[in-house]
């Protein structure tokens, strides 16, 4: 009896056995065909962390892509308003001109940058920053005396201050995935603002990318006349805009890790501009018509470990056409149309020399010429050169830098006398120290002059220009000091920075009446002196766990 049960549980542990052997057979036998490795796809991580431009040795100030939403800013014109030391002059609120004046230098004194490439008027000398959709912008910085890169065009470093407008084209993330975003924007007195944007990789490290934007709207706000007891309340009367931008991108990575980048922009609009309000007349039938147009292209490449070089190209063309049909004169009103035409070319180079010493040099060149319908026109031309040799040495505690600009300008005009050729040499010295050199205090001075060329409109213009007007030369100082420190509680980063600054200006350029209030002159008069104080502040923390929360003074 003993016998036969010691068979039968033999028997069931060979078959416990062999249905265990079954049940893992299939897996085993898996695991030994696949002997090879399995390539998986690459996963990009980009970070999100901002910039902090409160640890620069030049004053700068940054509002990157989720500022920019929190504030709500309808074009580039109107998000700058929130940089001190920045004066925006509005002409026309919703879609109306704006420029930047940054500490009381005039517009005409700030570069503008967009995605790495000066933009320029050299009719007026002033950039409308209203035709620059904010909706499509990943950053937008603006440096004093010289860019924070020193990879960057010989013409960065002739202006007084830097305004760096970059899109969100270029991100390692934009290879990966294709991305679409499309919205409305409304307002009172008949805004309407809708937008769209699309981007997808092509092939192997390239991408497409396209927007556009309009804005549509009556302007016609209520207003008061204030006037005794004829004292009415009306509305605004051609004030209307109808505007249309949009741009087209070709981004290309290579393996070597350089990147070309291609773009396509245009813009184009139509405006009334209402006129004063004399004795109950409110009529104003004045429109402005504009339709831009650029091309540009920028190739970098990092040649080794201590070399990066930068060629860019660019061609714009500008239209202007200028209507009033109640001006008084022989031809029944104003027809005014001005066609400008710019190509513009550069080069730079920088090199790291052991761990403290970094050098540049750009050299860019430009051809500019402007038509009109005009009588007795002049048709002038500008042939531009810019030179730029700039040095760093960083040490420990401090960091010195400098930088030498040469520029040359030739003017020709087809008919009368153009503005004789004009060479000059620009430097700037900038310095910061740190007590510690891992502390939040740093301290800084910069010390720069500018070279600001008369537009056309200044030499040129009818009845106005002044071909014998002197370029305006300026000097700046500053002095400041920035304090930035990093917690580990609920308050994350507290930043606060203060600069004073000393601007003198010879040579100014401006308009005074010459014959009459009606015929107006350019004239190089006496200095200019102005100061001033700017002072910025930002915190930012975690008030729960799910909630975070950002300041800016």
């Amino acid at each position: 009896m003993a016998q036969k049960l010691h068979t039968k549980n033999n028997k069931s542990g060979r078959f416990a056995l062999l249905c265990l052997l079954c049940f893992f057979a299939p897996a085993w036998l898996i695991a030994q065909t696949i002997d090879s490795s399995v390539m998986l796809k690459k996963i990009i991580v980009t970070p999100s962390r901002k910039v902090n431009t409160f640890k620069n040795n030049i004053p700068a100030q940054l509002l990157d892509e989720k500022i920019i939403r929190q504030i709500n800013a309808q074009s580039v014109g109107d998000a700058v308003r929130y940089f001190s030391g920045v004066l925006v002059k509005d002409y026309g609120g919703v879609g109306g001109l704006k420029t930047i004046s940054v500490r009381s230098l005039g517009a005409a004194n700030s570069g503008i940058i967009y995605d790495g490439i000066p933009v320029s008027d050299v009719q007026s000398g002033q950039i409308d920053l209203s035709r620059f959709s904010s909706t499509f912008i990943k950053s937008i910085q603006l440096s004093q005396a010289n860019p924070s890169d020193p990879l960057m065009p010989a013409r960065s470093f002739a202006s007084a201050s830097v305004l760096e407008i970059n899109t969100n084209t270029f991100r390692p993330v934009n290879f990966t995935q294709t991305k679409w975003q499309a919205g409305l924007k409304a307002g009172s007195f008949g805004l309407w603002q809708p937008f769209a944007g699309i981007l997808f990789p092509v092939g192997n490290k390239s991408i497409i990318s396209a927007n556009v934007e309009s804005v549509f709207s009556k302007g016609n706000y209520p207003l008061y006349i204030d006037n005794g007891s004829f004292s009415k309340k009306t509305k605004r009367i051609n004030s209307e805009i109808q505007s249309l931008q949009g741009e087209i991108n070709f981004v290309k990575q290579f393996d070597d890790s350089s990147y070309l980048q291609t773009k396509i922009w245009g813009y184009s609009s139509r405006r009334g501009l209402p006129g004063a309000i004399i004795f109950f007349n409110e009529r104003s039938a004045q429109q402005l018509w504009n339709e831009d147009v650029f091309a540009q292209t920028q190739y970098r490449k990092q040649l080794n470990n201590t070399t990066r070089i930068l060629v860019s190209a660019k061609y714009s063309h500008t239209y202007t056409r200028y209507t009033d049909p109640d001006f008084l004169n022989g031809q029944g009103g104003l027809d005014s149309r001005y066609n400008q035409q710019k190509v513009y070319a550069s080069a730079a180079i920088t090199k790291t020399i052991g761990d403290h010493f970094e050098g540049s040099f750009a050299s860019d060149i430009s051809h500019s010429d402007l038509k009109a319908n005009s009588k007795n026109f002049v048709y002038p031309s500008r042939l531009g050169l810019w030179n730029s040799l700039s040095a760093k040495y960083s040490g420990i505690n401090w960091q010195l830098s400098g930088s030498i600009l040469f520029v040359h300008f030739n003017d020709r005009t087809r008919t009368g006398n153009s503005s004789s050729d004009k060479n000059k040499i620009t430097p700037t010295v900038a310095l910061s120290f740190k007590p510690q050199p891992d502390g939040p205090l740093l301290l800084r001075f910069f010390y720069k002059e500018i070279f600001r060329m008369p537009t056309f409109n200044d030499l040129y213009y009818n009845f106005i220009g002044n071909s014998k007007l002197r370029p305006e030369s300026a000097r700046q100082f500053n002095l400041g000091s920035s304090y930035s420190k990093t917690f580990d509680g609920r308050l994350r980063q507290i930043n606060i920075s203060a600069d004073m600054y000393y601007n003198s200006i010879d040579d100014k350029i401006i308009a005074v009446p010459n014959q009459n209030l009606f015929t107006w002159t350019m004239l190089n008069v006496g200095e200019v002196h102005i100061k001033g104080l700017d002072i910025n502040a930002e915190v930012n923390g975690k008030i729960s766990e799910t909630i975070n929360g950002f300041a800016r003074i």
